[in-house]
C-alpha cells in the first residue's frame, strides 16, 4: 500500500502582498488618481514589511511652491493616516504591522521627490 500526501502550496501574507503589488503595477498602472496624481507603481518588500506606492504629480500640481503651499497648511502624514484607515482593503496588511511609504514624484524632473512618507504600526495604529 501506498501513501500519497498532498501537501496545499500556500503563499504567506507577505508573499501574496508582493505578487499582488506587481500584478497591479503591470495590469493597471500608470494610473490616474485625480486630476493632479498619477500611481505609477506598487511594491511590496517582503524583508522590510513596506508596500511603497510611487506617484508623480502632473500639470499645474507638479510646481515645488504650489506644493509647499500645501504642506504648510496642511498635516500631509495625518491625512495619509486617516487615508489608510478609511481603507478596509489594508486591514489584514495593518493587522499584520506593514509599513506603507508614499513618494510624490515630479513628471517634469523625473528625479526630483516631493515628498516620501513611511507610515508605521505606531502611525496608524
Amino acid at each position: 500500500m501506498v501513501a500519497i500526501v498532498l501537501v496545499s502550496c500556500q503563499e504567506s501574507l507577505e508573499e501574496r502582498a508582493a505578487r499582488e503589488a506587481k500584478e497591479m503595477t503591470e495590469s493597471k498602472c500608470p494610473m490616474p488618481v485625480d486630476n493632479n496624481t498619477i500611481l505609477d507603481s506598487v511594491v511590496f518588500d517582503i524583508p522590510t514589511l513596506t508596500q511603497t506606492q510611487y506617484f508623480r504629480f502632473i500639470g499645474e500640481s507638479d510646481d515645488s511652491s504650489r506644493l509647499e503651499e500645501i504642506s504648510g497648511a496642511y498635516d500631509l502624514k495625518e491625512l495619509l493616516i486617516r487615508e489608510l484607515k478609511g481603507q478596509t482593503g489594508y486591514k489584514t496588511l495593518m493587522n499584520r504591522g506593514v509599513n506603507f511609504r508614499y513618494v510624490y514624484r515630479s513628471t517634469r524632473q523625473r528625479d526630483k521627490i516631493y515628498f516620501d512618507f513611511t507610515l508605521t504600526k505606531e502611525d496608524y495604529q
